[in-house]
């Protein structure tokens, strides 16, 4: 028994020992809250919550097919908002708890769900609801790093279609051996008609630069034409005489008729230089 006691005795007298993780999963526990969270996660009966009517999201049938296949795959996953004060009414998710009612059948079957329920009035609510479904609130593919992601999942889970996959250039990756070694024999047996269409192309390019450097060539020409016709405008000058008979002697002398309105320019001139 004095052993007992004494064994005891050493054992409350060794410090208590925490170790790191549990040292910062109290520090986690004493932490507030972040004063951006403003709805709490409740579980509720189906039938207690009702869609908004206005909801301007739609969802087409292939669109549904994906969300359902990846539903049953992975569950629900990520919350469905409510609205308290406006007698839950759903903010976001719409399109989710639809497929979830079509696999609990629903409303034959009642079900339990978990929601996160928040407390605005119905202006914040409508703002909320186009805010969450907004893609210019939900950024862009980098289509480099979900190329890389491709080979390492099932892209049609992940909610990807053929079509994307042609987008982001990765559909090679998913070729088999075979696949890529008849994708490559059926490439080397288009490879003259390839050069054909390229050598065509080259052709009509050629030509397409050649009527356009034709055309400015037509262009610069008129408007050479134009400048040269409007100076050809203003090649002319105008004599004045003070009397009728002054102009009169004017012309007897140089050979002219009085009554003449113009003169060419260039026989005058010769006419000056003989004169000289």
């Amino acid at each position: 028994m004095k052993q007992h006691i004494e064994e005891m005795s050493s054992v409350s007298q060794e410090p208590f020992k925490i170790c790191k993780e549990e040292q910062e999963g109290i520090m986690q526990a004493n932490m507030e809250l972040s004063k951006y969270i403003k709805s709490e996660s409740v579980e509720l009966n189906r039938s207690a919550i009702h869609f908004a009517d206005y909801n301007p999201r739609k969802l087409s049938e292939d669109s549904r097919k994906t969300l359902k296949r990846g539903i049953k795959k992975f569950g629900l996953v990520g919350g469905i908002v409510v609205n308290k004060r406006t007698g839950l009414t759903v903010v976001s998710g719409h399109q989710r708890l639809s497929v979830m009612d079509e696999l609990q059948k629903f409303p034959e079957n009642d079900y339990k769900i978990r929601v996160d329920v928040i407390d605005v009035d119905e202006k914040q609510e409508k703002e909320l609801n186009i805010l969450m479904n907004n893609p210019n609130a939900q950024g862009s593919w980098d289509y480099d790093a979900l190329a890389r992601l491709v080979p390492d999942i099932d892209y049609k889970d992940a909610g990807l279609t053929d079509a994307d996959l042609n987008m982001i250039g990765c559909d090679f990756l998913l070729q088999t051996e075979e696949e890529n070694s008849l994708a490559g024999a059926l490439e080397e047996m288009m490879q003259p008609v390839t050069e054909q269409k390229e050598a065509e192309k080259a052709a009509r390019q050629l030509e397409r630069a050649e009527k356009v450097a034709h055309m400015k060539d037509v262009k610069q020409q008129v408007k050479e034409q134009a400048q040269e016709t409007a100076a050809n405008m203003d090649a002319y000058l105008m004599l004045s005489f003070d009397t009728w008979e002054a102009k009169a002697a004017f012309c007897e002398r140089f050979g002219y008729d009085p009554y003449q309105k113009f003169i060419k320019g260039e026989v005058f001139d010769n006419q000056v230089e003989r004169v000289e």
